[in-house]
């Protein structure tokens, strides 16, 4: 009558120390995903911190290739008329 209710041997017919076998193996699932999900954080944090200074950097070449460009220009414009 203990197995049909549940009793001495635990729910589903697991002896309570298969529970806390399956308790801790459940746990250590939890801190796996928990250290994964930290990470991933951290990963993405970081990517994000690089796709910044790739933005910076982005612009600053921009700006020296005009300020270049048109250094140039202005060279070969002038030395044409004279």
């Amino acid at each position: 009558m203990d197995d049909v209710i549940g009793g001495a041997t635990g729910v589903g017919g697991v002896g309570m120390g298969g529970v806390a076998v399956q308790l801790a193996a459940i746990l250590a699932e939890l801190r796996l995903l928990t250290v994964k999900a930290k990470e991933d954080s951290r990963d993405k944090r970081i990517g994000g911190e690089w796709k910044f200074v790739a933005m910076v950097l982005d612009r600053f070449c921009f700006w020296v290739f005009v300020i270049f460009f048109v250094i140039a220009t202005v060279v070969v414009f002038r030395h044409q008329l004279f």
